[in-house]
């Protein structure tokens, strides 16, 4: 093979791995009662290419050159840049820590921005001369590659974008949530972005969505609108990481890969803030391997930036250091004199992790339950969960791990997400990414030496673990958008390495291997696309049955000129506060009520609008006895067909009374 003869092992090898592996998706996918049967095949293909990727033979790489420019640390510039900086960031945290809440917190945000800023521009290197032309060259010799990033991301930004107040088709109550906490933060005096808020998120990430519906309004595309620019701007930084690991074509497919892919593009869709994680981890994680390959303090400075920012947004990306601190520790244990060369750059990127991280760990210090309440809610640890499934079921803690842990590693291929974050009809990844992910897979551990494929392997698997696994009832979507960068990496790899290998079997030119391969990639964005839209945006599955309910209120009721106060009969299943409720109909007058508490509240001189929840429908009938003549509406479900709520409206009378009222009763 080495000499350019086919191998005929070798393309035996690939054959039967392919076929396994498509055996078992089909029985993970179609025949799903016989699971046990997809692992045994996919096993099989497991190792029929660990088998073909040793027989191909073990590839060395050379090791990054220590290089690039030295920051001179006595210049007082610089000095005062990393001084003042810090200075301005830990003033920042001490300040907003002694304020109170009702406080205005603007002056603490722009001193943390301009303290942030100041730090990191001390490791900006000076521009050479004639730094400007020789960017317009750059620029011009790479202008084919810049239109189709350009072409790529707008197609990534339309699929995200189009019909965002429509699809998914419910608002949930958890986005509405955030919405409004986003709303609220903004308002005059700002709030408090240094703090945390709803389920101990940091509000930061609230900020942000309110300063994106001050942009683009405060409705529901309006709130979903910040989502859909991160998920278009994750699918460029998966590109710089991915070309950076694995080369100029494993980049685009991987950047494909993610722009498409219905998991990313579902969140990339929703008002919240799961989806920063995944723009966090792979900036993050790009700009560490480019600074480690270039000797870059400055990139390095920029990585500890990014890293210490995904901690304002949510909980997934907090375990980016986590991935970075091994693969480090794993470089510092194989390559010879790691920290000799790179030992400044990485305190650099310590300093500037921190820089960023003082505001919100001066809030932690005040209020240290807010550090790991979250972990307390959804650990099967600390919450309890694994004890009580011991006494409940009378199984073994193992046996309970490893089926946390099935439940996990088979999330992208079988198992489905349990929760209503997302709920589809089919696994993580589509039929094909499925079997190409298996491929990169077992490359990319067979090469594990390699740093490229020991950071996604690092990244994969213990986000897997710690994300789902070590959770409560894995595999909930929400927690791992973290990976999504990692798997469609790992797509891509196994889809690139597959062209390779089959055309040094079977021979052929590289053009038609190139059209194959952009076949494959359009059949598996077809069907990502395809499940999304046609299949999946049609239904009303995401946000819970709640949802629909407060969807379809919040539409009848947004249609009308006038409104008059509002009385929701729901308790105990549905409050007038539901998230998507508060946010879209904040601007009416609402309560929660009971017939059993009587009508407190109700003024018969304006009139007054009875919502009354299809669980709860009985109580129609006593509304009835007080306010006859009303007029009734009633709402059904079109998924389903049950009944969601009864609208009963009392027209305004002034010539009802409290005591009328009373003696009707």
């Amino acid at each position: 093979m080495a000499n350019g003869k086919r191998d005929r092992r070798g393309a035996i090898y690939l054959l039967l791995g392919l076929a396994f592996a498509c055996l078992g998706q089909y029985y993970f996918t179609f025949r799903r009662p016989f699971y046990r049967d997809g692992i045994v095949f996919y096993g099989v293909a497991l190792v029929m290419f660990t088998l073909l990727w040793q027989r191909v033979g073990r590839a060395r790489r050379r090791l990054p050159r220590a290089g690039g420019w030295r920051w001179v640390r006595a210049h007082p510039r610089r000095t005062l840049a990393l001084v003042g900086g810090a200075v301005l960031s830990l003033w920042a945290g001490w300040s907003a820590a002694r304020r109170p809440s009702d406080a205005a917190f603007d002056d603490p945000l722009w001193l943390w921005f301009i303290g942030v800023l100041w730090f990191l521009l001390a490791f900006a290197p000076s521009l050479p001369v004639g730094w400007r032309q020789r960017f317009l060259v750059w620029l011009r010799d790479r202008r084919s590659d810049w239109v189709r990033m350009v072409a790529l991301l707008a197609a990534a930004l339309l699929v995200r974008a189009v019909a965002l107040g429509e699809v998914p088709r419910n608002f949930g109550g958890d986005e509405g949530t955030q919405a409004l906490a986003a709303l609220k933060l903004v308002e005059p005096p700002l709030g408090n972005p240094f703090s945390t808020g709803w389920y101990s998120v940091p509000t930061m990430s609230f900020l942000a969505y309110g300063v994106a519906m001050r942009v683009f309004g405060a409705t529901v595309a309006g709130a979903r609108m910040l989502s859909a620019l991160v998920g278009t701007a994750t699918v460029l930084t998966t590109f710089l990481l991915a070309r950076e690991l694995g080369g100029r074509r494993v980049g685009w497919l991987a950047a494909l890969f993610l722009a498409f892919g219905h998991y990313h593009l579902h969140f990339s869709r929703l008002a919240s803030n799961q989806i920063g994680d995944a723009l966090f981890a792979s900036l993050g994680l790009w700009l560490l391997v480019r600074g480690l390959r270039s000797g870059g303090r400055g990139t390095l400075a920029l990585s500890g930036a990014v890293m210490g920012a995904g901690w304002y947004g949510y909980f997934g990306a907090r375990i980016v250091p986590v991935f970075a601190g091994l693969y480090l520790l794993w470089r510092v244990l194989v390559e010879p004199r790691f920290l000799r060369r790179q030992g400044r750059n990485l305190a650099a990127m310590v300093a500037a992790g921190l820089v960023v991280l003082a505001p919100l760990l001066f809030h932690y210090l005040t209020h240290p339950e807010t550090l790991t309440a979250r972990y307390d809610q959804v650990s099967i640890f600390a919450s309890g969960w694994l004890a009580r499934e011991q006494e409940i079921t009378g199984r073994t803690a193992l046996s309970l791990l490893l089926e946390q842990f099935w439940k996990s590693i088979s999330a992208f291929h079988y198992t489905l997400d349990p929760t209503f974050w997302y709920h589809p009809t089919i696994p993580l990844l589509d039929f094909v990414s499925g079997v190409l992910m298996i491929i990169g897979l077992v490359w990319a551990t067979v090469r594990w030496r390699w740093p490229a494929n020991g950071l996604l392997l690092l990244w994969f698997w213990l986000a897997v673990v710690m994300g789902w696994t070590l959770t409560e009832n894995p595999p909930s979507s929400m927690r791992l958008l973290v990976v999504t960068p990692a798997v469609a990496s790992l797509v891509a790899l196994g889809l690139d390495r597959l062209l390779r290998l089959t055309r040094s079997l079977v021979g052929g030119r590289a053009v038609v291997w190139a059209c194959v391969g952009a076949g494959i990639v359009a059949v598996a964005v077809s069907l990502n696309l395809g499940y999304y839209f046609l299949h999946y945006a049609p239904t009303r599955v995401y946000g819970n049955p709640t949802a629909e309910v407060a969807d379809v209120l919040c539409d009848v009721l947004e249609r009308r000129e006038e409104v008059p106060p509002i009385f929701f009969d729901g308790a105990p299943y549905m409050y007038w506060d539901f998230g998507a409720i508060a946010f879209r109909l904040r601007r009416l007058e609402g309560t929660d009520f009971s017939p059993e508490e009587w009508f407190w509240g109700v003024e018969p001189e304006r009139g007054a609008l009875f919502v009354i929840l299809g669980e709860k429908a009985d109580d129609l009938e006593q509304v009835r006895s007080v306010f006859p003549g009303g007029r009734l509406e009633q709402y059904y479900s079109d998924a389903d067909g049950r009944l969601l709520f009864i609208l009963y409206e009392v027209p305004p009378s002034s010539d009802t009374s409290l005591l009328d009222l009373w003696r009707r009763l």
